[in-house]
């Protein structure tokens, strides 16, 4: 019935079929995560200087800086510098200067030193002793370059166009 074709006596084919073997895609470098993670029962000694996120579980003496990352100081991390980041988070322990544009406090987060910030946030639990420095909001950068009014011209007043229209 609808044109199939059905035939009692055909035998099924045992076939075997072979996938390829998966191939692991390789991620270009520049899509692949900058890292940077001081593990717990470290203890690092200098500045960092990275380009993505910073983890810090262990003890860090010396300044941080990350360009465009976030660095986040977990519960049992400390770190005894000078931090500089887009976004910071704070769970451990940080004796110094901080400067970003988000600064959070959690829970077990203690900053101890000076902040300067556009955004702060600190949960309750969270403590923060020393000074503060609220950065104005950065303005935002559009493709729109500034337009200058339009000329105003000087037009006479209606009395006066119909006078000279005689």
């Amino acid at each position: 019935m609808f044109g199939k074709n059905k035939s009692p006596t055909a035998e099924p084919q045992n076939t075997i079929v072979v996938a390829p073997a998966a191939v692991e895609k390789e991620t270009p470098r520049e899509e692949k995560q900058n890292n940077t993670v001081i593990s717990s029962e470290v203890r690092f000694e200098g500045n960092i200087i990275a380009s993505g996120q910073v983890y810090i579980y262990g003890e860090v003496r010396g300044n941080i800086e990350s360009s465009g990352g976030i660095i986040k100081i977990m519960r049992n991390g400390l770190v005894q510098g000078n931090i500089t980041c887009r976004e910071l988070i704070i769970d451990g322990t940080v004796n110094g200067e901080c400067s970003s544009d988000s600064i959070d406090i959690y829970e077990n987060g203690i900053l101890n030193g000076a902040m300067s910030y556009t955004a702060l946030a600190i949960k309750k639990g969270g403590v923060f002793i020393g000074k503060a420095l609220m950065q104005p909001a950065a303005e935002k950068k559009t493709n729109v370059i500034d337009l200058a009014p339009e000329p105003v011209v000087d037009e006479p007043a209606p009395a006066q166009k119909s006078r000279q229209k005689s």
